[in-house]
């Protein structure tokens, strides 16, 4: 009976303090990639709809239930060069467990999005959009820019700049993001 008494106290009034901590230390820590900032207010993402360099449609729709990275590049952008081969070898290690990228080429040319991810040999998406009018509902005003986006469309972190997006603590972030923590 004590038991049963001690199991809805905790359901109702909360874990106590001892599991606190531990719920505390599951959470993900988004500052480990210096770039990014935690999103004040998880909030769903403004939804995607634009097209692939071979004219496929695509929509951040499509990736409900994964862990999204949803990058703002453009092939003229030298940061953005940089960064990408390591979000590559990110997406070839995660991408077999809910995880992906969605690169969205802003002011860019279809044939020179094309060529500048054929050149890096990026196997993840690409999305075009050539007015930036997504980029701008984003509020990604400068090149790279990079948003992580939960299972259910909802926006979890967001951060402005490149990073090293192969470096063990990118690779922890996502890890801890694809096994559910938040």
């Amino acid at each position: 009976m004590l038991f049963i008494v001690c199991l809805v106290q905790l359901i109702f009034l909360g874990w106590s303090a001892t599991t606190d901590g531990a719920e505390s230390a599951a959470k993900v820590d988004y500052k480990a990639v210096p770039i990014l900032q935690p999103m004040k207010e998880v909030a769903p993402t403004p939804e995607i709809n634009l097209t692939t360099p071979d004219g496929k449609k695509i929509s951040l729709r499509d990736y409900r239930g994964k862990i999204v990275m949803l990058n703002f590049w453009a092939s003229w952008c030298v940061p953005c060069r940089e960064e990408m081969p390591a979000m590559e070898k990110l997406y070839q290690e995660f991408k077999d467990k809910n995880f992906v990228i969605l690169a969205v080429a802003v002011k860019d040319r279809k044939q020179d999005a094309a060529d500048f991810a054929k050149e890096l040999k990026l196997t993840y998406p690409i999305a075009l959009d050539p007015e930036a009018k997504v980029g701008q509902e984003y509020g990604a005003w400068g090149l790279p820019a990079t948003y992580l986006i939960g299972p259910k469309g909802e926006g979890l972190a967001r951060g402005w700049g490149p990073a090293d997006w192969h470096s063990a603590n990118a690779r922890k972030l996502i890890k801890d993001l694809v096994d559910g923590k938040r």
